[in-house]
């Protein structure tokens, strides 16, 4: 009994520390429906969000329910996309959106909205962040070898940003402003055509 009284303790903290933010919800036709994103957490399928609607009715959504979701945080919009990576499904968040490629990133704990507890625990956690690129394809740029995919992905592209790959200003923490400057070097060379 007293195991049921902990767990019920757990969860009602993590619930009270929880903010609402008001937001929309994507679905897979296309649709926008309000309401109220609370907390992102990771589950051993990937990760879910709740949310409630604007009738009061609380759901937990699943990433392949959904196209994706999003809100303001801090002044801030905050845009997310559903995503299948080897089999789990994730919520990730754009980081860079450009015309050539985009960049999505893995919700980490900085904000109170996201639980990452579970995260910890995976034996191979995902990668942190991701490419999209062409038709919807997807690349995921682990830690682990980044230089040589990232070096691969950008070589027939832009084989000079490719040779600049892990060196300064172009690490993996950098990712952000390595896919801002291919963007804007592929826009050059169409504007020259």
């Amino acid at each position: 009994m007293r195991h049921y009284y902990l767990l019920i303790l757990i969860l009602f903290s993590s619930l009270a520390s929880a903010e609402s933010f008001r937001g929309f919800l994507l679905t897979k036709d296309g649709y926008q429906l309000t309401g109220y994103l609370n907390v992102l957490q990771y589950s051993p399928g990937g990760n879910i969000i709740t949310f409630t609607n604007d009738f009061g009715d609380e759901y937990s959504i699943h990433p392949f329910l959904v196209s994706g979701f999003g809100f303001n945080y801090n002044g801030e919009s905050m845009r997310f996309v559903s995503r299948q990576h080897e089999g789990m499904w994730y919520f990730l968040q754009e980081e860079v959106r450009g015309r050539s490629i985009s960049l999505f990133r893995l919700p980490k704990g900085g904000g109170r909205w996201v639980d990452d507890s579970m995260l910890r625990m995976f034996s191979t956690p995902p990668p942190e962040y991701y490419l999209e690129y062409g038709q919807g394809e997807f690349l995921a740029v682990p830690r682990g070898g980044y230089k040589r995919n990232l070096r691969e992905f950008l070589r027939e592209a832009s084989p000079e940003l490719a040779k600049k790959i892990g060196s300064r200003g172009y690490r993996y923490r950098n990712m952000d402003a390595i896919v801002t400057e291919f963007n804007e070097r592929s826009t050059r060379r169409r504007r020259r055509l």
